[in-house]
């Protein structure tokens, strides 16, 4: 009996040594094929990375079969000195009929990141097999790596969308209302006079949408929507889903199925509280205006004294500012404007407007000082950090008085060109921003909130005029006034990119 024992013992040995062995070839088929693709891959990023710096050169020269050319034979020419392709043609034909080497104008997919949809970069993939070692004993005769890179080559596009809506799957993410007009038109480039800039395109990430893909707007749902009578006239739409109309047809040319792009603005960060001295609250004592530095501590600026004018001075406001009232004038001085919790409310019959510069001695209305307002939590108290009080949280920045809207977007520094900015890294990120104007608006500069929705909003009966730039997570924009949008990016955030980016 014992020995029957011993029997079965060394028969179950030997499968477990055998499932063993198994296992062990299976783990040294992973951990050698891997290392294979590791070593492929990095050779295609060698052979990628220039081959994007090289096509990036022909991006000014303007969208043509030419330019595409250009592109394909630089791309190719570096991507076989790295040892790929080595029997193609100088423009990699045959690769490229494979799928094996892409040169895409403007990058596409996953692997453009962030960079997807953007005009002033391209894209190369170089795709590549080897033959798999221990992988072939289950079957897998070959492994396919794919490697990209994206070069940038701009020197004065700010991004030449003038409308982006960024949420990829919500119904009417950009949205157009009302009965005003809304004209977006690229103005005169003055580098090359009498040719305007190329831009002034709206674009809507929704993947949204209802029957079919033909560029024309329908009665379904889709990502873009247009209610009321107003027109929007742009040198072009383009939605990832469909585009829907409820006041008849669309005169601007429209492609629906077009590519998401990604936020342009991602890799952006705010300037910090510490940097910049406190701002100052309007306080009245008697009859007598005067100011207070604002505390890291307080519950922000508020003011509602009719037939007032308060002049504010760029710094950090913590908690927030309040502002209505009758007649009440709120003039902002240039400069930045960390706004740390609490949020811009500025309402009633209060208006807004920055403070004219001094041109040979008296203030001239038609060049307005620069701000940026930028909408953030409070990081500077420290009871703030596990607090959810309004004062301590970014709030939302509504601007909806019954007077006039004038504020342009500063003209130097970092920031050059921001106007308003909702922090997409603040504990409340999607606190919404209004803007309208009863009276006289005039507004210029880029306004980032990437995942808040923007509302804009001409209510007076003149024309609007808005040299603006939105790139938000949704927006809607129309009323029942005419709305002038002139593309000029010398007036819009700008981030100058050359070389390799991704």
């Amino acid at each position: 009996m014992k020995e029957s024992w011993q029997a079965q013992d060394r028969g179950q040995a030997l499968v477990i040594v055998a499932f063993s062995m198994v296992v062990l070839l299976g783990i040294g088929a992973l951990v050698v094929d891997l290392g294979l693709s590791w070593m492929l891959r990095r050779h295609e990023q060698n052979a990628a990375d220039p081959a994007a710096i090289a096509a990036a050169r022909y991006i000014e020269d303007g969208d043509s079969p030419a330019t595409r050319a250009k592109m394909q034979t630089a791309a190719c020419f570096y991507v076989k000195e790295n040892g790929f392709f080595q029997g193609d043609d100088d423009t990699c034909s045959a690769a490229r009929g494979a799928g094996n080497l892409k040169v895409n104008w403007p990058p596409i997919g996953p692997s453009a990141g962030q960079f997807a949809g953007r005009p002033e970069m391209v894209q190369v993939i170089v795709t590549a097999q080897h033959p798999s070692f221990f992988g072939a004993i289950f079957g897998k005769q070959t492994a396919t790596v794919a490697t990209a890179a994206v070069a940038a080559r701009e020197t004065e596009s700010a991004n030449s969308n003038s409308l982006v809506a960024l949420d990829p799957t919500t119904c009417a993410a950009g949205k157009t209302h009302g009965n005003g007009q809304i004209t977006i038109e690229p103005v005169e480039n003055p580098d090359t006079p009498g040719i305007p800039y190329s831009g002034g395109y709206v674009h809507v990430n929704s993947a949204c949408n209802s029957g079919a893909f033909n560029d024309a707007c329908g009665s379904g749902s889709g990502g873009y929507h247009r209610t009321g009578n107003g027109q929007l006239d742009a040198p072009h739409l383009y939605v990832h889903g469909t585009c829907q109309t409820s006041g008849g047809p669309l005169t601007t040319p429209v492609t629906e199925g077009a590519p998401q792009i990604g936020d342009p603005l991602a890799s952006l960060r705010g300037p910090r509280q510490a940097d910049y001295p406190p701002g100052y609250c309007p306080k009245l004592q008697g009859n007598t205006i005067s100011y207070v530095a604002s505390s890291p501590t307080g519950s922000g600026c508020s003011w509602n004294k009719k037939d007032t004018t308060v002049t504010l001075t760029p710094g950090v406001y913590y908690g927030g500012w309040d502002f209505t009232g009758q007649n009440v004038s709120v003039r902002l001085q240039p400069g930045i404007y960390i706004i740390a919790g609490g949020g811009v409310s500025i309402k009633g019959n209060a208006e807004v407007n920055s403070t004219p510069v001094v041109v040979g001695g008296d203030p001239d209305p038609q060049d307005p000082a620069r701000v940026l307002i930028f909408s953030t939590d409070n990081t500077t108290d420290p009871a703030c950090a596990s607090s959810t009080a309004a004062r301590c949280i970014q709030g939302g920045i509504d601007m909806t008085g019954q007077a006039s809207l004038k504020v342009w977007a500063l003209d130097s520094g970092p920031f050059k060109g921001l106007l308003i900015w909702q922090d997409g890294y603040g504990r409340n990120p999607s606190a919404t921003i209004k803007l309208t104007g009863q009276g006289a608006m005039d507004v210029a500069g880029t306004i980032y909130a990437p995942k808040a929705l923007v509302t804009m909003e001409g209510s007076g009966t003149s024309t609007a005029r808005l040299a603006v730039q939105i790139i938000s997570w949704q927006w809607d924009v129309g009323g029942g006034a005419s709305l002038y949008m002139p593309y000029d990016p010398s007036e819009l955030y700008h981030i100058t990119q050359r070389g390799l980016v991704h």
